[in-house]
């Protein structure tokens, strides 16, 4: 038996094309296939056509298309009648799916495609469909089976083909420019969460409430596959529960495993230096201890007796110069001229507290770290599960990260990039504008046009982790459109 022919997958701007090596390299020869065009071979993912090993030579014109060998010359003496060999019939003309056939009808040239055959590829207009029965099912008059719209065609093999194209610099331009797809919308959102800005507390929370919003749809819509959504929430169909109530307590669960182990550890701290012993405390254990030290009911009583025994009388009278202050003084300095004469003493007392600032201190930059790092993953936990649960889980995002691999790693830098370009525009908005600054009141003018810009940044950060979560769908499980 002889091996079945690689399958090759081509995606034009007619449509994505199975075929065989050699077919797909008659297609080349011919100017139908263009190095930027998107192959795959058998499973492997997509590459330009141009940067295939086996293309290559194709491209650069050293290929030379196959001829079919021509048959032996007749010979004088081969005059004995031979049967014709036999040949088998001819494909019909829709297994074929030329590459070209695509952008127009197939039986009218002259007309675009307005059906597509599930089996046989085969573009039809809108007359060339039978339908049976009066239905409105269309069916090919090639081979009989069922039609499909080729508009909706068309976009899922192009949504296939780029899901397929793996994560990259073409993405973040894409998320830069999603924004500004839907002006309208960019710049009443824009507005509306500079005012509220200004508004004081509440006014920030709204705020909050309004950018995460956003930031939720942004990234769920784009991560199913609805790239063409806009990011403001329909407020025709407006619920407190889900357009309020669920943002507030993703935000806060956001916040909790992010910054979470910060806040740990500085309420560790305060609770531990604040919830040690006071002063009035520290006086009292002082004062038991130097009443434990000094003389007893019996060494007072030793000391009132004029007969008593001297050797009581001196320990006595030891004791109770434990409780003059000048003793206490004395011990003091005898301590301190003991650590003076021995420099390593104090170092050695002085190492206990070293140790526990430089822990704190690690402690402290570990938790920042991971709060720059985890940041955009659960940004994006949250915005495709909108469940709490799995936002204050961090194991939910890690395994996340695992199966994303590199290019939550591409997406995280990208997200770094822009939150730099927002402190930077920050900066530069509060330097323009300071000559407007006010007492008790300060830079509104500057608090305002940054969070129009802050409003515009958050939107591509969600556009971007919604991208890098559409192209790994597959490895996640979401169900794209």
């Amino acid at each position: 038996m002889s091996a079945q022919p690689e399958v090759w997958r081509v995606s034009t701007v007619e449509g994505v094309f199975e075929t065989d090596l050699d077919t797909l390299k008659q297609w080349i020869h011919e100017g139908a296939v263009l190095p930027t065009d998107k192959v795959s071979k058998g499973n492997l993912s997509w590459i330009d056509a141009g940067k295939a090993p086996m293309l290559k030579a194709v491209f650069s014109g050293d290929y030379t298309p196959s001829k079919p060998p021509e048959p032996p010359p007749a010979s004088p003496t081969d005059n004995v009648w031979r049967e014709p060999p036999q040949t088998s019939a001819p494909e019909p003309e829709f297994e074929a799916r030329p590459l070209t056939g695509a952008s127009a009808c197939h039986n009218h040239p002259d007309r675009k495609p307005h059906y597509l055959c599930r089996m046989c590829g085969a573009a039809l207009c809108a007359e060339c469909p039978k339908f049976v029965g009066g239905s409105k099912i269309p069916l090919c008059p090639l081979c009989g089976d069922l039609c499909h719209s080729f508009a909706e065609e068309r976009s899922k093999t192009e949504r296939s083909a780029f899901q397929g194209s793996g994560f990259g610099f073409s993405d973040f331009g894409r998320a830069i420019a999603y924004p500004l797809q839907h002006k309208t919308a960019l710049l009443f959102g824009a507005l509306l969460y500079g005012v509220l800005l200004l508004a004081g507390f509440r006014g920030t929370i709204a705020a909050w409430v309004i950018m995460f919003g956003c930031i939720s749809h942004v990234i769920s819509q784009v991560a199913w596959g609805r790239l063409d959504r806009s990011f403001m929430p329909d407020f025709s169909a407006f619920a407190i529960w889900d357009d309020v109530v669920v943002p507030c307590f993703l935000g806060i669960g956001i916040m909790i495993v992010t910054w979470g182990p910060i806040i740990a550890l500085a309420l560790a701290l305060f609770f531990g230096v604040f919830g040690g012993p006071t002063l009035t405390q520290i006086g009292e254990k002082q004062l038991q201890s130097a009443q434990a030290a000094g003389p007893s009911q019996e060494d007072l009583a030793v000391l009132a007796d004029p007969n008593a025994d001297p050797k009581k009388l001196e320990e006595a009278n030891r004791k109770l110069n434990q409780l003059r202050p000048g003793a206490d003084i004395a011990r003091q300095a005898e301590k301190s001229q003991s650590e003076q004469s021995d420099p390593t003493s104090q170092i050695r007392s002085l190492m206990p507290y070293v140790a526990a600032g430089t822990t704190i201190l690690l402690l402290f930059l570990l938790g920042i770290l991971w709060a720059i790092f985890y940041y955009p993953m659960a940004l994006a936990v949250a915005g495709y599960t909108q469940s709490l649960g799995s936002v204050i889980n961090p194991l939910v995002g890690l395994d996340t990260i695992r199966r994303m691999g590199v290019t939550y790693f591409k997406a995280f830098g990208m997200v770094i990039l822009v939150q730099l370009v927002s402190i930077v525009v920050g900066i530069v908005v509060a330097v323009i504008t300071s000559p407007f600054a006010l007492p008790f009141v300060g830079n509104l003018p500057a608090n305002f046009i940054t969070g129009t810009f802050t409003f515009y940044f958050n939107l591509v950060i969600a556009c971007l982790l919604g991208l890098s979560l559409y192209k790994c769908a597959d490895q996640l499980g979401i169900n794209v459109d």
